[in-house]
């Protein structure tokens, strides 16, 4: 099935900004694959071709550059459904648990959970199988941002890029995107700490709602021996080269796996691993 919208959902203090490369490379693709149509296989969507990719990055409604003090945790588009049996749905780190909760009423097509596990902590409470950070890491952090909010969202900046191979440019271009100061009010980021610690994704059957875990072989906040944690539990893993940082570090096999899973293209320019 061709699937033409794509909703991107952004993470902990960073805003819908932090998906400008990947979008300028989902259009180039797409803009290569249009001059090359006369080139295309027999059997392609003729359909598909005519009905160009809609993208959709929408802020968390606190947490935008023109951010007003509305609460909620719904994103601003979401007033008319993001959903629909067309829409594949990329959740970035917090976005995708975030995601996960909004997919049970907007039901888009498919969900990938991109640097995410079903829990950023271990909820070992709630008999949690699969391995996740230990809480007392979050706890750290939390009291640190209680402590200096900024310094704290700079040395998480810091924290996310320490998997890249260069972990300097990472940083640079992050703050390039989205600035030296985050957007968000401290209480909206100390809310979305708070949502780290608490949300778990329900696992529902694939049937339910398809989910995907797209994960970054070096990222630091994953816990090791997840991705075999969640293949042995039959989940769908896709395996980077990169961190947590993957929409930046990883951007040109991001575009590529997504275009391939939305079947507008028929394979990889970029080779990812889908195998232990």
């Amino acid at each position: 099935m061709t699937l033409t919208r794509l909703v991107l959902f952004s993470g902990w203090g960073i805003d819908a900004r932090i998906w400008q490369p990947l979008i300028a490379c989902l259009q180039a693709r797409l803009a290569h694959v249009t001059e090359t149509g006369d080139q295309a296989d027999a059997g392609a969507d003729d359909q598909a071709k005519s009905r160009p990719l809609e993208i959709i990055a929408p802020d968390w409604p606190e947490e935008s550059p023109q951010a007003d003090s509305r609460a909620g945790s719904e994103p601003t588009a979401s007033r008319a459904s993001l959903g629909g049996a067309d829409t594949l749905w990329l959740g970035w780190s917090l976005g995708a648990l975030r995601a996960e909760a909004l997919a049970k009423k907007q039901a888009p097509a498919v969900l990938v959970s991109l640097a995410m596990g079903p829990s950023f902590i271990d909820q070992a409470p709630f008999e949690q199988t699969l391995p996740a950070l230990a809480p007392e890491v979050l706890e750290d952090f939390r009291a640190a941002f209680a402590r200096n909010p900024a310094a704290s969202w700079q040395h998480f900046l810091r924290w996310q890029a320490s998997g890249e191979a260069s972990t300097r440019d990472c940083l640079r271009h992050l703050r390039e995107l989205i600035g030296r100061h985050p957007v968000s009010r401290e209480a909206v980021l100390a809310a979305g700490l708070a949502e780290l610690a608490s949300r778990q994704m329900s696992l529902a059957p694939q049937s339910e709602l398809p989910l995907e875990f797209w994960l970054g072989k070096q990222d630091p906040l994953l816990a090791p021996g997840l991705s075999a944690a969640l293949r042995a539990q039959g989940q769908v893993v896709a395996e980077f080269e990169g961190g947590h940082c993957l929409p930046l570090s990883a951007t040109e096999a991001l575009a590529d796996a997504l275009l391939t899973r939305m079947g507008l293209v028929t394979h990889h320019v970029t080779r990812i691993s889908e195998e232990a």
